[in-house]
């Protein structure tokens, strides 16, 4: 493949290949031979039960986004933001955050500190990739895409099985206990 044959798939991806157009056709051809297969993902953080009832479905945004992301909570608590304001129950009992809004508030707030990052990439990638989202995360766009992401949430195509499915994902590992 030729970097002027580009694959449909390709285009968000070339962000993450070298500008070197030696490496970049390589990036490429590589690619364009793995692109279509099913997904192993040998390593994760998917708790099993998720599969166990075919009619499950996630709970808030920050449920699924925010609560189980230890790299966006950590780089969050390392700036200063507790983990109560996170929703986070810490082991002595004290109170935490319930309001599901105002936690996703705080976290795209302080989204700015994800830039550059792994995590910031990834979670901008999923909300445009997997929500269609296409506004950037900050304070003043918190709320409407907190609505965007949990109107999607409630519908039988964001249920943990159908995004398996839509992932092409054949198998999947996890680290959690069973």
């Amino acid at each position: 493949m030729t970097a002027s044959v580009i694959p449909p798939a390709v285009p968000r991806a070339l962000r993450y290949f070298s500008p070197d157009p030696a490496q970049r056709d390589a990036a490429l051809h590589l690619f364009g031979q793995v692109a279509g297969l099913p997904l192993i993902c040998p390593h994760g953080h998917v708790s099993a039960h998720l599969f166990a009832d075919p009619a499950y479905q996630f709970g808030s945004p920050v449920d699924l986004l925010v609560s189980p992301d230890h790299y966006l909570l950590r780089m969050l608590y390392s700036q200063g933001i507790s983990l109560e304001s996170l929703g986070i129950a810490p082991l002595n009992g004290d109170p935490v955050e319930p309001d599901q809004r105002k936690i996703w508030q705080l976290v795209a707030d302080h989204f700015y500190l994800f830039r550059g990052t792994p995590t910031g990439v990834w979670l901008t990638d999923e909300l445009r990739d997997v929500f269609g989202i296409e506004q950037k995360l900050e304070g003043g766009t918190a709320q409407a895409i907190y609505d965007q992401i949990a109107e999607q949430l409630a519908t039988a195509a964001f249920r943990p099985r159908a995004l398996y499915e839509r992932f092409n994902i054949e198998v999947l590992c996890t680290t959690d206990a069973a």
